[in-house]
């Protein structure tokens, strides 16, 4: 099989709506090429100071690049994105573009290494991918080797980095945690360094399942970790300390009520993958299905919300 790169270049204000709006369709990943990063210094720890050629980044605002296999993307499929991105009211006209080519298969890996370097993702976590050789810095930082394989991202999206920060807040080694959506399987693998006793990875995707199984074998905890297919918390019957999802928030808006029920008394749901635009109404929903809302933090129009579940004053 084949894929389709969508190439996107748009200004910034407008790239988290672009991306929901690429995940919503189904992308599976997205690359994001930030001019500004041009402007930055990197810690050579973080494995970026060399990679940052300014032939590989737009030279002003946003590059989105996102992947469709070549059975959805059609010209129905492609002319309704178009339309969804160009009704975005602050798209600068003067800045978008929208391009495309076709991808082997045997290629998508490599596509993926062009990007893929050893990174700080939060205070204790550093990505790594698999095919690199990385020697901690510190004694207290917690390596997480990936490899996202055709189907996810890398850990550098700031929604996955928000969700390490709290599982460094929130997650205790006595804790139990049922990650949602588990996708490459990273955030499950976070909350086993911290030392969670009992871990359960969830997804609707059988390839994501695979995916994360292939991520736990490389970080050595695949016996510690349950990967199932499951259909968000509808079917769950078992109670947990913390609920992750690192999602949509059309999705989150479906389990709230699901995760408080699934939560444990004084347990926490840590929920990201929403855009500035939807967290007040996620809020509110949290607030109304009995979470106390504990933290809001803000990362480039993303938003991860964290809710406790208390009890009966």
């Amino acid at each position: 099989m084949n894929w389709t790169e969508i190439s996107i270049t748009a200004n910034h204000e407008v790239s988290p709506i672009i991306t929901n709006i690429l995940e919503n369709a189904g992308s599976n990943g997205v690359v994001i090429e930030d001019s500004n990063d041009l402007n930055h210094e990197f810690e050579d720890k973080f494995g970026e100071i060399y990679n940052l050629k300014s032939s590989d980044y737009p030279e002003t605002g946003v590059r989105l690049k996102a992947y469709f296999n070549e059975m959805k993307f059609d010209e129905h499929f492609r002319a309704k994105l178009i339309q969804q991105i160009s009704e975005i009211e602050d798209l600068d006209q003067n800045i978008f573009k929208f391009e495309e080519h076709s991808i082997q298969e045997q290629d998508w890996e490599n596509e993926w290494k062009n990007y893929f370097h050893p990174f700080r993702a939060s205070n204790l976590f550093t990505i790594v991918p698999s095919w690199e050789q990385y020697d901690k810095e510190e004694n207290d930082e917690l390596c997480i080797e990936l490899d996202p394989g055709m189907a996810f991202g890398t850990g550098d999206h700031p929604t996955t980095s928000m969700c390490l920060k709290a599982i460094e807040r929130y997650v205790s080694p006595d804790n139990s945690v049922i990650d949602v959506g588990t996708g490459s399987g990273i955030l499950s693998i976070a909350a086993h360094l911290i030392g969670a006793k009992r871990i359960k990875a969830l997804d609707v995707d059988d390839l994501a399942v695979r995916v994360a199984k292939e991520n736990f074998a490389k970080n050595n905890c695949e016996s510690y970790i349950e990967a199932v297919p499951g259909n968000l918390l509808k079917e769950e019957n078992e109670k947990f300390d913390i609920v992750i999802a690192n999602i949509l928030a059309h999705i989150i808006e479906e389990m709230i009520e699901d995760a408080y029920n699934t939560l444990n008394e004084d347990g926490y749901f840590i929920t990201s993958g929403i855009i500035e635009e939807k967290h007040e109404s996620i809020v509110e929903q949290m607030k109304r299905a009995g979470f106390k809302i504990i933290s809001i933090d803000h990362d480039n129009s993303w938003v991860c919300i964290v809710g406790q579940k208390v009890g009966e004053l």
